[in-house]
């Protein structure tokens, strides 16, 4: 077994595949890999604004001319100006095989060790602003859109090779036909009240004048990201090509924004599980009828899962929050929701657990973020 380093547009190519050499899709019913086109856009340092001042190495794990595992080795220039640790590792995958998982995690780490890194933490997609996480808890469950998912083994493997917790990050399961209760009635008129006396206007965003509402949707999210744990400074170009990836798969009911003064200070990405409407076929391509798949999905789908949320944090105090997710959670089924996906959450997040366990949510699935020494 030998780790090698790829490059070029054959190497991506190869790392963006490996991930069905390496894991049999029949074994697994719950994996719904993400689609090619979109991993190798991500990873591809000209398209990807990210990389523009940030690098990264692809190294795969190899034996007969067979893929083992694959991970990526990740130099966040945006950190280390912040004076933080810049060294992640993502895009990981591998057999149930320890030392393969060893070496491959230690080829990444030396390659950012040569870069000044003493520290690395994942995985990460290729940032926080992305995917990431090991599952550790719900592999049962079908994995959902955009959220990564992995075999029962995965922990073991990544502890293996000397990686501890460093954050876990949760899911939390709303079914809509709970909101009725009475507790989360009463819940519901309280923040419905905030929303009278504070003066302020509620409804989609405008998808119209897409990279404007992108713009100040990025400062909004900077400001209220940016004093979380494992937030990573991303430039509005970053934000602006993530949108214009996630926007064939936006609907306008599936944005909420909270407005003061004509300005949005709140705002939350609702999206269809797209995952669900690929398990026919989990290629990871389009074509041949995936594209369609997704195009139904996009009218009508039984999940969808939050994305992101925020508000201002001088304007947290006032209930936005909880306004905007259980105004989502209830309006949902008027377009046949049935179950909502809130992820990812911080464990010590305790307002938007503390909101979410008031709309009678499970928290079902846990990834688990790992940091070590190099």
């Amino acid at each position: 077994m030998t780790v090698r380093q790829l490059s070029g547009s054959a190497g991506l190519k190869r790392f963006v595949a490996a991930p069905w050499e390496i894991l049999d899709p029949s074994r697994y019913p719950q994996w719904v890999p993400t689609l090619r086109l979109s991993v190798a856009t991500t990873l591809d340092p000209g398209k990807n604004p990210f990389f523009r001042r940030s690098e990264r190495a692809l190294f795969v794990a190899e034996a007969g001319g067979r893929t083992l595992g694959r991970v990526a080795a990740i130099h966040n220039a945006g950190l280390a100006d912040a004076g933080r640790d810049p060294g992640f590792f993502g895009f990981f995958e591998c057999g149930d095989d320890p030392a393969v998982a060893a070496d491959l995690l230690g080829a990444g780490g030396a390659w950012l060790k040569e870069r000044g890194c003493t520290r690395i933490t994942g995985p990460w997609n290729p940032t926080s602003n992305y995917d990431g996480g090991i599952l550790i808890k719900g592999f049962e469950h079908p994995q959902t859109f955009f959220t990564p998912w992995n075999p029962e083994y995965y922990p073991s493997l990544v502890e293996g090779a000397g990686y501890t917790k460093a954050k876990d990050l949760l899911a939390w399961h709303v079914r809509v036909a709970d909101l009725g209760s009475s507790a989360v009635e009463r819940f519901a008129r309280v923040a419905e009240g905030v929303v009278e006396k504070g003066n302020l206007k509620f409804g989609p965003l405008d998808l119209s004048d897409f990279d404007r509402t992108m713009k100040r949707c990025w400062e909004v999210y900077t400001q209220c990201w940016s004093e979380n744990w494992g937030f990573s400074p991303l430039s509005v170009e970053e934000w602006l090509f993530i949108a214009h990836e996630l926007k064939p798969l936006l609907i306008r009911p599936g944005t909420l924004m909270v407005q003061a003064d004509g300005e949005i200070v709140g705002f939350a990405l609702f999206v269809p599980d797209y995952n669900r409407a690929m398990t026919a076929d989990r290629s990871g391509r389009l074509l041949p009828f995936n594209w369609l798949r997704l195009l139904r999905a996009k009218v009508r789908s039984p999940w969808y899962r939050t994305m992101l949320a925020g508000v201002l944090p001088e304007y947290r105090k006032k209930g936005l929050l909880s306004m905007m997710l259980y105004a989502a959670a209830t309006k949902a089924g008027d377009y046949g929701v049935e179950h909502v996906e809130a992820s990812w959450i911080l464990e010590d997040n305790r307002e938007m657990n503390l909101v979410l366990e008031k709309l009678n949510a499970d928290p079902y699935r846990t990834w688990r973020i790992y940091t070590k020494e190099i």
